[in-house]
């Protein structure tokens, strides 16, 4: 099914509070709510765990969606730069949340590529794991077929770097077309989403699903209001979407 997904920030400046999280998941439409690792190590509790880089948190803002709006949380190994990273943090949060579904990433020293032979390795032993796991990848053929033989239940792909802002890049569309060719499993555009154009031509070119983040906090941007515009879009998609078949 044709999706908006989003996150909370992609920086210590990208400022939620609770309130703010769950104003944007209403306008989204989400159906999952991503709650970062990257301070794992800062907590005690999975309810602690941050959504972003304020004082939204897991629990609370669980606790104003409820009863109305149920989101499924899904764990964001955000940051890491090595598969043993990954790992090991995957492990800790899924032991602290008991959440199974894993929106993995590892990314080159920059923060803003996937490294993919990581990426593959940490999906590897962690599926072995019995875990869910949503690989993230740059725009490479070999590294989504890896990802789909492991049994990644969906794949990421990168239209162009982290925070750029720039939609889907001259260098990654030939691949991005082949990937969604094969299609073997559900594909996310996640990277690179700057407009609500950027999201339509995501979904014009196949990918069942788009995932937004740096560009909610562009300086003059209403977060809410950008997710109600892309979730017009989406909606649009899914409705033209079932008429073809």
């Amino acid at each position: 099914m044709i999706d908006l997904f989003h996150c909370f920030g992609a920086k210590p400046e990208h400022r939620v509070t609770p309130e703010l999280a769950a104003r944007m998941l209403r306008a989204s439409r989400c159906r999952h709510l991503a709650v970062n690792t990257h301070a794992i190590d800062e907590v005690a509790t999975g309810d602690d765990l941050s959504v972003g880089y304020a004082d939204a948190t897991l629990g609370k803002v669980r606790a104003l969606m409820a009863p109305d709006v149920l989101v499924e949380p899904v764990l964001n190994i955000n940051h890491p730069t090595s598969a043993a990273e990954a790992v090991a943090r995957t492990r800790r949060a899924v032991e602290l949340t008991g959440i199974k579904i894993i929106k993995l990433e590892v990314l080159d020293r920059s923060l803003t590529w996937s490294a993919n032979d990581e990426v593959v390795a940490a999906a590897r032993t962690l599926i072995q794991d019995g875990l869910e796991i949503w690989p993230l990848i740059s725009a490479d053929v070999a590294a989504y077929q890896a990802s789909v033989d492991l049994g990644a239940t969906m794949v990421r792909v990168m239209g162009s770097p982290i925070g750029a802002r720039r939609g889907i890049g001259p260098d990654a569309r030939a691949a991005i077309v082949e990937i969604l060719r094969r299609h073997d499993v559900p594909v996310m555009l996640d990277g690179g989403i700057g407009s609500v154009e950027d999201v339509r031509d995501a979904l014009g070119l196949g990918f069942d699903s788009v995932l937004v983040n740096s560009c909610l906090f562009a300086p003059g941007v209403d977060p809410v209001a950008l997710l109600e515009e892309m979730r017009v879009v989406v909606d649009h998609a899914r409705t033209v979407g079932s008429e073809r078949q």
